[in-house]
């Protein structure tokens, strides 16, 4: 049911600029799947992943590397040195959208592919999400 209600969001969200679409969230729901060790969350989470790539034109399973090694590389220094919960929100959304297009940008120039676009509509979906997941 929720995999539906996303679906219908998305395709919201792909009409509707001002609708983020809820990939901070995703990498927030993500580290947390990850945490638990609960595997059907993270099927869950990976489903609406390859929902949101299929939908932004992204390759498939991009996000789910790339959630994988922020996960595995970055998080455990991250959560080292930092002690303050908002703030480590904060940057999960930051993460999910920057570093993400910084690892697009970075396969497809490998690729040889055509750059994907950063519009100002980033930041606004970045401080929405920050909001929503700061209050989970």
């Amino acid at each position: 049911m929720l995999f539906v209600l996303y679906l219908f969001y998305e395709s919201l969200s792909t009409i509707y600029l001002f609708l983020p679409p809820l990939f901070g969230l995703l990498f927030f729901y993500f580290i947390r799947a990850m945490d638990k060790q609960d595997i059907s969350m993270l099927l869950l989470v990976a489903a609406m992943l390859l929902l949101y790539e299929a939908d932004r034109g992204f390759l498939i399973f991009s996000s789910l590397v790339y959630f994988a090694f922020v996960y595995k590389f970055i998080l455990p220094k991250l959560r080292q040195m930092i002690e303050c919960r908002p703030c480590l929100v904060f940057l999960y959304v930051i993460f999910a959208y920057i570093g993400f297009w910084l690892f697009t940008l970075m396969l497809h120039q490998v690729l040889w592919m055509e750059v994907p676009e950063l519009d100002w509509h980033v930041l606004w979906y970045i401080i929405i999400e920050f909001i929503v997941a700061a209050l989970l």
